[in-house]
């Protein structure tokens, strides 16, 4: 009977990946699955080649003496020579395949270039199967062997010691999970699962000494609720679960949870008796149960205090490893950031999970409205599938209900909502001033946020928070105990904090019937608010509180009842406006400003400030080439002004001057002379004679007659102008800039080549200091330049200003 077996020899390599020897693992099961049937024979070198023979040898009289060669391929068995070897000597019996001599079993993905003398062979395939019965199926199917009537058992728990030479050796379907008593997993695999590779690699290497496990290695997942620690640890278990003999999950939350795990794991393993109830003999026998075997995982889930787990809980030398999550920042652990999911994961996850195809782009839409939070993305993943909508009607339902719509189905793999999981660590601080700072950065941007932020005003906060907050070593310890819980998180550059804009959502929702903390907020940018055009320090400051004003006053919006507080809202708006158009940021200025103007005409009406707005929104329009609208918006402004502040009031001039500028550019220039001068007359009454607003209409006066190409009066107010800014904004300001470079374009015109670079450069130096490179202004400089460079025959200096402007140069 055995003389009529088919005899395969098992090809394989023993290389390890990350401390796996999975080639081996696949070898040993193919070949325990072939010598369950009645009519096969497997050689292979785990079982059959024995210390103290010769490889070379074995090896030669497994290929002679078997029928046919199965080369377990992958990429590791390309690489390797020894296999290579093997590899050329099934060829040798076998050139053409014709008595399929060499059957390649196909176990993970590999490199086309690689496969050589495998190119011409059909292979069968297990990449990608999980299922143990679907692989074996698919390999006996393929060999076309008699099928056993009943199913040999699975032999799980892993190889079995051979006791003598009759014992078919038994060996577990590679990856599969170690069956119970040795693990005690709560939760099935997650197929939903995705990602998070980087932490993966960062665990294995920190449990490998070498090419193998490590001796007492403990490694700390670490961040904030809802980021997907457990489910992470969980995929680590069933994705490296060959690697241990024993994994044993402990809920780590309090010390009675530990304890209670501790004695669950003592009798499933014999250790006591179910009735024992003596905790400290329970952890030693535990303990010594570690200490005594190895190529065990312990993972502790939801750690709270580390002294819940403390070193003393493990002993100090054994062969097994600990993994750890927490959203606490542990002293003296070998730490592992764990943050949102990337682009890729999000999108990659959402269509998973929601099973709706070819919506990629909507898809990361909605995972960036939910900061991509792994919790906020399962539990809208599970709404939008149960519910049978689609993502751009779960996003407008999000913007109706707010993240309140997240509660209303907890997640399958996230047990908890999303306040509850954020709850857990906000109810964990224990430093009033703690609590405080934590509601006031819920209203501010979710980067760079530091103590500049609230420290120059600390009259507007509330004790105790107001007493340390200009005291920075006693707010190390307050900033220290919010990332502690990982409510906030220190920025890589050390120069502020991020909070996560889910989190941010939560915790106002949990004040919202507080509106002090807004109230605080508003108080303090009113005050540190501002935008002085032309001052770099100024520039500066405001780009640095922008993103925080912005951020405040979309999440107060609903909040304020009374006039005052909605009056300094659109101050805000209207300050953020001015700021952004001056630094040419002119979409973002307009949106800013129709805010303001929104406000203003609800809560104002006909008011001078309303028509300030009017004002700024119709240079925007200005600048923007929409002439219509401008003009417009002036004459409404105008009305106002007249009525309320009356004809020479210098705000009523600035409006002329701006409906001036209107007709000059319509080519009208009488009218726009006239309108000029109708405001000079006005500043010359009210004002200083030497007042930038002075030196803005005679720069527009001039401008009027440069148009009309009559280059000495041009030239005359601009001089006027340029006098005056020198003197009173300075050497160093855009608006003395401003006019060396009209003073330039008129020497330009008039063929005064040289001159007029000396007054553009002189223009270019302070742009480019004090608005930068981007700015509009330097661009038109740069463009000028350009053009005068060219107009004197030198194109090589002219394409480089070109270049600098972004554009192409016309030759």
């Amino acid at each position: 009977m055995n003389e009529a077996k088919k005899v395969f020899f098992i090809s394989y390599t023993n290389t390890e990946t990350d401390g796996i020897a999975y080639d081996r693992q696949w070898a040993e099961w193919i070949a325990g699955t072939l010598e369950q049937q009645e009519n096969y024979k497997c050689i292979i070198q785990a079982w059959d080649f024995h210390a103290g023979g010769d490889w070379v040898s074995f090896m030669h009289n497994a290929i002679i003496n078997s029928d046919a060669t199965i080369a377990v391929l992958s990429q590791n068995y390309l690489d390797s020579e020894s296999c290579q070897a093997e590899l050329f000597a099934t060829f040798v019996k076998d050139p053409n395949g014709a008595k399929r001599s060499l059957i390649p079993v196909r176990v993970s993905k590999v490199k086309q270039e690689s496969l050589g003398l495998f190119a011409s062979r059909i292979y069968i395939d297990m990449v990608g199967i999980t299922d143990e019965a679907k692989s074996e199926k698919l390999l006996l199917d393929k060999l076309n062997p008699t099928r056993p009537s009943t199913r040999p058992p699975f032999p799980g728990g892993g190889m079995e010691k051979l006791q003598d030479d009759s014992k078919t050796p038994k060996a577990p379907f590679p990856n599969q999970l170690p069956k119970l008593p040795t693990n005690n997993l709560p939760l099935g695999r997650n197929k939903f699962f995705v990602g998070r590779e980087n932490v993966f690699d960062k665990i294995r290497e920190g449990f490998k000494n070498g090419d193998n496990l490590s001796l007492s290695q403990s490694q700390t997942i670490v961040g904030m609720g809802g980021l997907g620690k457990t489910q992470t640890a969980l995929e680590y278990a069933h994705r490296d679960a060959a690697k241990y003999n024993l994994i044993w999950w402990v809920q780590a939350e309090t010390e009675i949870d530990v304890i209670n795990a501790y004695r669950r794991f003592a009798i499933k393993m014999n250790l006591i008796n179910r009735d024992e109830q003596d905790n400290e003999l329970i952890i030693e026998k535990v303990l010594e149960w570690m200490q005594d075997n190895d190529r065990w995982l312990f993972i502790y889930d939801n750690v709270e205090d580390i002294s819940t787990v403390e070193p003393t809980w493990w002993p100090k030398a054994n062969s097994g490893n600990i993994l750890i999550t927490t959203r606490n920042e542990q002293d003296g652990f070998e730490e592992i950031d764990i943050d949102v999911f990337d682009e890729d994961e999000a999108g990659d996850f959402l269509e998973k999970r929601t099973e709706i195809k070819d919506c990629k782009d909507k898809a990361l839409t909605l995972a960036e409205r939910l900061g991509f939070l792994p919790l906020a993305l399962e539990q809208a993943a599970v709404y939008i599938k149960i519910n049978k909508i689609s993502f751009d009607r779960y996003l407008s339902m999000l913007e109706k209900r707010g993240i309140s719509l997240l509660d209303k189905k907890s997640a399958k793999n996230y047990p908890k909502t999303l306040d509850a999981t954020m709850d857990i660590s906000i109810d964990k601080i224990n430093q009033e001033s703690a609590i405080q700072l934590l509601y006031l950065c819920s209203y501010m941007a979710a980067k760079d946020i530091d103590e500049s932020l609230f420290n120059k005003h600390p009259e507007f906060l509330p004790a105790p928070l107001s007493e340390v907050i200009t005291d920075e070593d006693e707010m190390i310890d307050v900033w220290q105990e919010l990332t502690q819980y990982s409510l906030l998180k220190k920025q890589d550059d050390g120069k502020g904090y991020t909070m996560h804009r889910l989190l941010q959502e939560v915790v106002r929702n949990k004040i919202k019937n507080d509106q002090q903390w807004a109230v605080c907020c508003l108080n303090i940018f009113v005050k540190t608010y501002n935008f002085i055009y032309g001052d770099v320090a100024s520039h500066n400051n405001f780009m640095k509180l922008t993103p925080h004003v912005e951020a405040f006053l979309n999440a107060s919006t609903l909040i304020w009842a009374e006039d005052g507080q909605q009056r300094r809202r659109a101050f805000l708006y209207n300050m953020g406006g001015a700021g952004l158009f001056e630094l040419g940021y002119d979409n973002r200025a307009l949106r800013w400003f129709k805010k303001a103007l929104k406000i203003r005409e609800k809560v104002l009406g006909e008011h001078p400030s309303t028509a300030n707005t009017y004002n700024n929104i119709g240079e925007i329009y200005r600048t923007m080439g929409d002439y219509n609208e401008a003009l417009e918006l002036f004459y409404k402004a105008l009305k106002i002004k007249e009525e309320m502040l009356g004809v020479e009031h210098p705000s009523t001039a600035i409006t002329y001057n701006n409906i001036a500028e209107m007709h000059r550019m319509q080519g009208e220039y009488n009218k726009a002379l006239e309108l000029h001068h109708k405001t000079l007359d006005i500043f010359k009454k009210v004002l200083a004679i030497e007042h930038p607003d002075i030196a803005t209409t005679y720069n527009n006066i001039a401008g009027v007659y440069c148009e009309q190409s009559d280059y000495n009066r041009a030239l005359m107010w601009y001089n006027k102008s340029l006098a005056v800014n020198e003197k009173v904004s300075g050497v160093e300001h855009p608006d003395t800039a401003t006019t060396y470079n009209n003073i330039a374009e008129v020497y330009h015109k008039q063929g005064y080549h040289n001159n007029a670079l000396k007054l553009y450069f002189k223009a270019l130096v302070i742009f480019e200091k004090v608005l930068g490179v981007k700015h509009p202004s330097t661009i038109i400089v740069y463009n000028n330049i350009a053009i005068a460079y060219e107009d004197m025959g030198n194109n090589e200096k002219a394409a480089e200003y070109y270049r600098k402007a972004g554009v192409d140069s016309p030759s």
